[in-house]
């Protein structure tokens, strides 16, 4: 089976920012923001963000129990973000780790 190299691995061409950001209730949300030039297809963000949410899925420790959530806002960019459970201090620092391991 052909994959598409673009999918597959880290979008090169795109600018990736790992933050924290709150919900609108005032929790955190570890987040992987990623956004690409003008220009490009939906749907390669669309895969490239699903691709990460995939690779969050299978990285997250059997332990944490929080939601990998993804979010595509129009054409160029999107988020992939951790919906935690405790919100607490350490939850999100885990969050955090996780998101910058696998985005390298």
């Amino acid at each position: 089976m052909k994959t598409n190299s673009a999918i597959s691995k880290t979008p090169e061409n795109a600018n990736i920012s790992v933050s924290l950001a709150h919900s609108r209730y005032g929790t955190p949300q570890p987040q992987v923001e990623i956004r690409y030039p003008r220009g490009t297809h939906y749907r390669v963000v669309r895969a490239a963000l699903y691709a990460l949410a995939a690779k969050l899925e299978t990285a997250t420790p059997v332990g944490d129990n929080w939601v990998v959530e993804v979010d595509a806002f129009g054409d160029e960019m999107g988020r992939v973000y951790l919906e935690l459970v405790k919100a607490d201090a350490a939850e999100t620092k885990r969050g955090l780790e996780l998101l910058r391991k696998v985005v390298g």
